[in-house]
């Protein structure tokens, strides 16, 4: 019984936290090292890889003469396992180029978090979200990112949180 109100106490001082603010800049690297991890990450994703790695394999092994799968030269399975094996990257790329030519995420974004929601705050902008209206969180590599939509999230840096405030955050998304 006695443990049972330690826990429960623990359980109520971690939803009646003080607000707790942090400031953070994502860097270019890192936001391309949790965009790659993401997205290899996926099913779909992995499943692209391992036909592509294939694709490639057999039109290596073929053109040493080690099987003979191919009658004329591979040229679309070499371009397609190319293309499914780089797609990852491309889009990547593609995200960091977005990501460098848009000004907020070139400074720091200050987050403040209470028991309503979180407060966003850059060089131009300002912002909040009720806990209800953070649909989901993923972690990758050292960020939790809590979506506000299916595609649209915020990166949090998790080495300037410490256990107790990551503890908070975690059990809030989505909550009413």
């Amino acid at each position: 019984l006695r443990k049972c109100g330690t826990l429960y106490a623990k359980f109520r001082t971690l939803n009646n936290m003080e607000n707790f603010t942090i400031t953070t800049r994502t860097t270019t690297k890192e936001y391309a090292k949790v965009m790659l991890i993401g997205l290899y990450k996926k099913p779909g994703f992995i499943i692209a890889t391992i036909v592509g790695l294939y694709l490639l394999t057999t039109v290596l092994l073929d053109y040493l003469k080690i099987i003979n799968y191919y009658s004329d030269t591979p040229y679309f399975e070499l371009f397609c396992g190319l293309f499914v094996l780089l797609g990852p990257t491309l889009i990547t790329f593609i995200a960091v180029g977005q990501f460098n030519s848009n000004p907020s995420c070139q400074h720091n974004i200050k987050y403040t978090f209470s028991d309503n929601g979180m407060a966003v705050e850059g060089k131009t902008f300002k912002g909040e979200f009720l806990w209800a209206h953070i649909i989901k969180q993923k972690e990758i590599s050292n960020f939790i990112i809590l979506y506000h939509s299916k595609k649209m999230g915020n990166f949090i840096d998790k080495t300037k949180l410490n256990k107790e405030q990551l503890q908070f955050i975690k059990p809030k998304v989505g909550q009413d």
